[in-house]
């Protein structure tokens, strides 16, 4: 079986494993991690129907004891996310820390037996994302990566147009982010003490020891190489699950980037100008970052358009649309422009106007977002997903394999910028072929005592 027939019948896979769940009991939930996306998450749970949020953990103490105040033992709180593993009574886990930390964390809760919901991006690196993969299958865990767009009504309705044909061939993609933080940025705070409550060592964990820094804690840390791949990994990992899902694509075959930190004058790292050309049989996309000018490509200041020989259909989380070709053509009677022809010109009829053109015509019709869900968030029908995968022990919506081949592209383009050269990418072998220098980058050093766990 190919992989990507692998990737449309996953959902439809036989169970992994018998739930020792019944049919009216709850879903147990650990929460790891604290920050906006994962406070957004627990707040989902503690509300949804079937689960129960029974432990947190974050680094952080002082969040832990705000999202415990007031429980009493109702929610256990600790500041080391292995004691949230070690709960026989958690049946799933959130894993909502930054990148670094999400393959060590997901691995060793795929080994204690429960089920994950692992934030998106996947991983930080190849090697990671590979064995998340290798783990879920191995210990039977049910596994969604949080590429929530996924859950969403009307990108399934642009993905179905895409792979029916209704805008005609597609051979050009382009995705974007663009906004202006010109000139500060994310700023440049100095180093200094953590704040009360911060372990900042285990917030490093498998990361280089450096001292603390605002900036490389909560969220921006995602414009740091250290823990995350800036722009290209944090939404780039949306755009490009969309546009492999709608294109029946495993990876590119090739990548290559040009940009730098070229308007923002903070102490952060990541591009924040950047253009990735990702080549794919049959078509390429172009991955635009811009965050010293808003101005607005399709009128969206994030989104997807896919360019097709009958129209174009554009989308983002807000809405989205088919702008459909027309097919004017001068002359518009290639038989008669045949018959004109003769000794190498063309002969016009008398009275043939040649500056003439015949009425355009669609080649498809103008669609747009009527009578389809627009949820800007995704994330509570992505979250439900997952949790009737729990019991239902099938493959949830993007399971973890889907979200390794979304990562996978990004990373992919993010050794490509870092090389500061073009690089081949094999989807099916998984490799950069005879690129040595390309293939070192697909893992990274652990910090000591932390390393990428091992599969029994």
């Amino acid at each position: 079986m190919e992989r990507r027939d692998f990737l449309k019948t996953a959902a439809l896979a036989a169970p992994l494993v018998p739930s020792a769940l019944g049919a009216n009991e709850e879903i147990r939930i650990g929460q790891i991690g604290l920050g906006t996306r994962g406070a957004y998450e627990l707040e989902i749970c503690r509300r949804t129907r079937g689960a129960k949020v029974v432990a947190v953990a974050d680094v952080n103490r002082t969040l832990v004891d705000q999202f415990t105040a007031g429980s009493g033992a109702a929610i256990a709180g600790y500041q080391d996310f292995r004691r949230v593993l070690d709960r026989k009574d958690v049946d799933a886990v959130f894993v909502s820390t930054p990148d670094h930390w999400h393959a060590p964390i997901a691995i060793l809760a795929c080994q204690a037996g429960k089920d994950v919901f692992c934030e998106k991006p996947l991983s930080h690196t190849l090697h990671e994302a590979r064995q998340m993969v290798a783990a879920a299958r191995r210990y039977n865990r049910v596994f969604q990566t949080g590429s929530q767009q996924r859950s969403a009504p009307h990108f399934q309705k642009v993905v179905e147009l895409v792979q029916s044909g209704y805008i005609g061939k597609v051979t050009s993609i382009e995705c974007w982010n663009e906004e202006n933080d010109t000139p500060e940025g994310a700023g440049n705070p100095p180093d200094g003490d953590p704040p009360a409550g911060l372990d900042w060592d285990l917030y490093l964990g498998p990361a280089p020891k450096v001292p603390y820094n605002r900036n490389r804690y909560i969220w921006h840390y995602r414009w740091f190489w250290d823990y995350s791949g800036g722009m290209m990994t944090d939404w780039g990992a949306h755009h490009m699950d969309i546009i492999q899902w709608a294109m029946r694509a495993d990876g590119p075959l090739s990548a290559a980037a040009a940009g730098g930190r070229f308007c923002l004058k903070d102490n952060c790292q990541t591009p924040d100008t950047l253009s990735t050309i990702f080549e794919y049989p049959g078509f390429v996309v172009r991955y635009s970052v811009r965050q010293g000018n808003s101005r607005r490509l399709e009128a969206r200041p994030n989104g997807i358009a896919f360019y097709g020989t009958d129209g174009s259909l554009i989308v983002d989380r807000g809405s989205w649309e088919v702008a459909p070709e027309n097919a004017a053509r001068f002359p518009n009677d290639y038989d008669r422009v045949e018959a004109w022809v003769k000794g190498g010109t063309v002969a016009f009829p008398a009275g043939y106007d040649r500056t003439a053109r015949p009425p355009a015509r669609p080649r498809c019709a103008a669609l747009g977002e009527t009578g389809l869900k627009i949820d800007p968030s995704c994330q509570e029908a992505h979250i439900e997903n997952f949790l009737a995968c729990v019991r239902s022990r099938q493959r949830p919506v993007a399971d973890v394999e889907i979200g390794y081949r979304s990562v996978s592209a990004c990373l992919v383009g993010v050794i490509a910028y870092r090389l500061g050269r073009k690089v081949r990418w094999d989807a099916q072998a998984e490799t950069f072929p005879d690129d040595a220098e390309a293939r070192a980058m697909m893992t990274k050093r652990y910090r000591a005592p932390w390393a990428l766990p091992e599969l029994a």
